[in-house]
């Protein structure tokens, strides 16, 4: 099977390519390699490769920008969108799409299924869901997963920021009143895998199980990880930010287990996983710092 990852760049992409490459033939493709927003270069690009499925990582991300920035996130997640799966159909190709649980109101008590009504609160959110809509117009065969919270041991995400401010602040200050999947990327990996293989369409959720408030979140990274920096309960109304969020976003993956493709792990211990990489990243940076300092020490 011929695999050709777009966006290979960013977060989600970077585990893409890592961990299909043994699995199938991958072609990946970065933000400098192919800019999704250019029908010409993405159909040249499709159709060079000829592949059996498409995944397209590339995405705009920046939920709050995006309140400013609407056509930028309008062109890369809509249009953009449409057109790798306009590319990909041309050549007898599935497509893949990310979603994201900004899709929904957050106004649910109980986890949101695939079928939930959607009505997303902020520009990010509405300009995904439009490139669903755009992904299914365009290309009959594709397979949307919806996403929520996502991090990996790469990449700009919430470990990575609460590792960086646990060192730059005396207490972290975390909204408590947000509810939502964290996700591991690997974990997305492994799944997509399994429903490509399977032969899986349509629109599906792909969350580590359980659920969990920002606030709840970071204080398992800084347990886990042994900072000694407290973490401070907030509510959102203390956090003003440009874009709203859902109160309650809490995904089902009721399709995969449905159809007895549920593998997705409790977010917990996948959280955990991720925490050990970045250890070994943190302790495989040190000893390159020793290991170069002492050089410096011996050629003065």
């Amino acid at each position: 099977m011929k695999l050709l990852i777009v966006g290979a760049d960013g977060q989600l992409g970077t585990d893409m390519a890592r961990l299909l490459a043994p699995l199938s033939a991958v072609t990946a493709l970065t933000f400098h390699d192919l800019d999704i927003t250019g029908r010409a270069g993405v159909k040249q690009a499709i159709e060079s490769a000829r592949p059996d499925v498409v995944v397209n990582c590339a995405a705009y991300t920046a939920v709050d920008r995006a309140e400013t920035e609407q056509d930028a996130a309008y062109r890369v997640n809509v249009l953009g969108a449409r057109n790798v799966a306009q590319a990909a159909q041309r050549v007898g190709a599935r497509v893949v799409y990310f979603s994201t649980d900004y899709i929904f109101d957050g106004m649910a008590t109980e986890p949101y299924d695939e079928e939930a009504p959607t009505g997303p609160l902020s520009i990010y959110g509405r300009t995904k869901l439009q490139g669903e809509q755009a992904t299914r117009e365009a290309n009959p065969d594709h397979l949307i997963l919806r996403l929520a919270w996502l991090y990996g041991s790469t990449g700009h995400n919430f470990v990575r920021t609460v590792l960086r401010l646990s060192h730059e602040k005396d207490e972290l200050r975390i909204v408590d009143d947000q509810v939502g999947s964290p996700t591991f990327t690997e974990d997305v990996v492994h799944q997509l895998w399994t429903a490509i293989e399977d032969g899986c369409s349509g629109t599906y959720h792909c969350v580590n199980a359980g659920q969990a408030s920002w606030h709840a979140f970071a204080t398992r990274i800084v347990h886990r990880l042994g900072l000694n920096v407290p973490v401070i309960a907030i509510h959102t109304v203390d956090y003003p930010a440009p874009a709203r969020r859902p109160v309650y976003s809490v995904l089902a993956n009721r399709k995969f287990e449905l159809e007895q493709l549920g593998g997705m792990r409790p977010w917990e211990g996948a959280l955990d996983d991720c925490l050990l990489q970045y250890r070994e990243q943190l302790s495989s940076a040190s000893s390159e710092s020793n290991a170069s300092l002492g050089k410096a020490r011996i050629e003065e």
